[in-house]
């Protein structure tokens, strides 16, 4: 697919990744994201925080922009299951570190 822009095009310092690191460096945005367990929460946060509607994509577009992984440890969750029981392949979540 063939894209509809100039090669040579800045990023926008207006977006809401650019404000956000500027506000927050790459690291504090990594350890907020494991902290609320991905992209979805860590969005509802920042939308508290900054004042204006962050979406879950934009978290999602840094995280696979930085190659952010996270461990998860707890057995209970959704996840989790589905990679036990052998419904959900591992590799699919590449963010994720299975322990």
């Amino acid at each position: 697919m063939k894209h509809n822009y100039p090669k040579n095009r800045k990023p926008n310092q207006n977006s809401t990744t650019q404000i956000l690191l500027k506000k927050y460096s790459e690291q504090e945005l990594y350890k907020m994201w494991v902290k609320f367990n991905g992209m979805y929460k860590m969005s509802q946060y920042l939308t508290n925080e900054m004042g204006f509607w962050v979406t879950p994509y934009v978290i999602r577009y840094i995280s696979n922009k930085f190659c952010w992984t996270r461990k998860i440890t707890d057995k209970n969750l959704p996840i989790y299951k589905g990679v036990l029981s052998g419904q959900v392949k591992a590799e699919y979540y590449k963010h994720i570190q299975f322990v």
